[in-house]
């Protein structure tokens, strides 16, 4: 080639100079150097337990679980799960629950054991407090450790024989003072456990008038009315009898008022009545089925069969009496002259 100006090629490979970068892609290497979470550069320690949360989500993220589907499976709530990934101090819960919940996840996930102790606080005035310092603290009335420990067992054991003791000295002293019988009470023999009849039996078997309609169908009241009767005079209250071959209406009108009308009357009847008194059946009844106070009630002449009257001829009622009127009387004579004396 012509000219007079040469190009020096360097075939030797090498390191490329620095120079030869440009700014702007240092400035992007700079800028993509990992820093601590807190803002400082990787080699600043981290806290322990953004450490242990990122080791959690890590392995949680290694089986394909989510918070929900860890929190299920663990039966830890998912914002205490997620406050232990996040480094989030204080969302966590108390020491207390929270020491029992770090062995759950450890063992679940297949962690090292104590590797998320970090959630746990540290001790501030000294790592080891001493036991009787330490059993003041437990013992107090808002601690929960009461109950989760053997010296909690230990407590409400004693607690519990001291109840019973004093359960035990109280039934004693009823016992003593005639209050309390230790004898149990026997049960009854098969003999006397018999069902017991119904109250109402009871009281109707002692006290019978209490079914005064059940009396009269068995007939023990018609004696005493016609004692009764016997003792009257015609008007008195009798006893009408109906003997019915067949279903038939019967019809009463008392003299005082009233109407009575029975339908389907079939068999026996007995009624008292007051006289006088009209009655009707439909259809006619056979001779001799109507009786007033035991004597056969012949129907009514002269109209059709089946009525009948008691007595046959009821007496007009009186009339009522009108006031008598005063006569005049005749005034006495006036003496003459000739009388005067």
């Amino acid at each position: 080639m012509g000219g007079s100006g040469r190009v020096c090629v360097n075939l030797r490979p090498g390191k490329p100079s620095t120079r030869s970068v440009p700014r702007r892609l240092l400035g992007w290497l700079r800028r993509s150097r990992p820093e601590s979470p807190t803002g400082g550069p990787s080699g600043v320690e981290q806290d322990p337990l953004l450490l242990a949360g990122r080791q959690l989500r890590e392995q949680r993220e290694a089986r394909g679980l989510n918070l929900r589907e860890l929190a299920q499976e663990t039966r830890i709530s998912t914002p205490v799960l997620e406050a232990l990934e996040r480094g989030w101090r204080d969302r966590l819960p108390e020491v207390t629950y929270l020491r029992t919940m770090l062995p759950l996840i450890e063992r679940y996930l297949a962690l090292p054991p104590g590797s998320l102790d970090a959630a746990l606080p540290a001790p501030v005035n000294e790592a080891r407090p001493s036991s009787r310092r330490m059993l003041l603290q437990r013992f107090t009335p808002g601690s929960i450790d009461v109950f989760t420990t053997w010296q909690g067992t230990v407590l409400y054991g004693l607690l519990t024989l001291g109840l019973v003791y004093a359960v035990n000295l109280q039934q004693q002293r009823l016992a003593a003072e005639g209050l309390l019988s230790s004898r149990p009470i026997s049960p009854l023999p098969r003999s006397e456990q018999v069902r017991t009849q119904d109250p109402a039996a009871q009281l109707l078997a002692i006290h019978p008038e209490l079914r005064p309609l059940t009396l009269t169908a068995r007939g023990q009241g018609l004696p005493q009315l016609r004692r009764e009767l016997a003792k009257g005079s015609p008007e008195t209250l009798g006893v009408l009898s109906l003997e019915l071959a067949a279903p038939s209406q019967v019809e009463i009108t008392p003299s005082q008022g009233g109407n009575t009308r029975l339908e389907g009357v079939n068999g026996t009847l007995s009624l008292p009545i007051l006289p006088p008194f009209e009655l009707r059946i439909e259809p006619a009844a056979a001779a001799r089925a109507v009786r007033w106070n035991g004597a056969p009630l012949p129907p009514l002449a002269g109209n059709p069969a089946g009525r009948f009257r008691y007595p046959a001829v009821i007496a007009a009622p009186p009339a009522p009496k009108r006031p008598e009127t005063p006569v005049a009387q005749p005034a006495p004579p006036r003496p003459t002259g000739e009388e005067r004396p």
